[in-house]
Order: C-alpha cells, then sequence, then structure tokens
C-alpha cells in the first residue's frame, strides 16, 4: 500500500514539474495584439489589448481606454501581474481609476483579471478572454 501511495505521489510530482518547466515559455506568446472574446463586464466585439515587451516587464494597451505594466512576479508561473489606470476622461465608475492587472495563458488564450478596488474596500473584478488577432496575409496587426 504504502508502495503505491508513493508511486503515486511521485507520479504527481514529476507531472507538476513537467508543468512548471513549461509554463515559462508560454509567456513568451504574450505580445502582441489579442481581441476580447469573453468578459463578465459585457459584450464588446471591438475590444482590443495591444501587449509589447519591454525587458522584463510587459507595457498593455486597450483600444477602450486603460493602460498597465505587468511583469513575471514568480519564477516559473505562467502569468504575469502589475499595476495600471483607466484614463481620466472616461466616462462612468472606472475613469481615472487605478487597478491590478493579472495575465496568462490558457491553451491558445489570453485570460484577464483585473482587480479595481472601490473607496469602500471592496473591490471589483473583470475577468475576460482574449484570442490573438490575426489578419488574413497571416500576419499579426
Amino acid at each position: 500500500m504504502r508502495h503505491a501511495l508513493l508511486c503515486l505521489l511521485l507520479g504527481a510530482l514529476s507531472f507538476c514539474s513537467s508543468l512548471v518547466r513549461a509554463e515559462p515559455t508560454s509567456l513568451t506568446s504574450l505580445p502582441g495584439e489579442w481581441l476580447q472574446v469573453d468578459s463578465n463586464a459585457g459584450h464588446c466585439a471591438d475590444c482590443r489589448i495591444v501587449i509589447e515587451e519591454s525587458g522584463s516587464d510587459f507595457t498593455v494597451k486597450a483600444n477602450n481606454g486603460w493602460s498597465a505594466v505587468v511583469r513575471q512576479s514568480f519564477e516559473g508561473k505562467p502569468y504575469v501581474a502589475g499595476k495600471g489606470s483607466w484614463r481620466p476622461n472616461i466616462r462612468g465608475f472606472y475613469g481615472g481609476k487605478q487597478f491590478y492587472l493579472n495575465l496568462g495563458m490558457k491553451d491558445d488564450h489570453l485570460l484577464m483579471l483585473m482587480t479595481v478596488p472601490r473607496p469602500d474596500g471592496r473591490t471589483n473584478n473583470i475577468k475576460s478572454i482574449f484570442k490573438r488577432h490575426e489578419v488574413s496575409d497571416g500576419k499579426q496587426t
């Protein structure tokens, strides 16, 4: 019984360690233009973000009024985290607000979690999924 449990545990550790080794390479696919395909903040067919790599940081700019700088916070983890802000001239609740941003890859999709602190101490969480934007000639725009 102990032998079977030990084998199972070693197998699980081996599987997890192979995932950890594979995760950092997924961040190399972050730069580029991404189209939003789903969000808990509502449908937006033309919402896009552009991610550019700058040393150990990534600059994220959205066409709907926000930007952020993120970086890999924990070595070997498949996500980046950082801070950003909405432009002050954006109408509604988010105008001028600062937020925390987490981005990670899952298969061919980019997952986003934006956490916007509220004055009452609670937070608004915006969760979105993006797919890479490709143009017809195969080049990214």
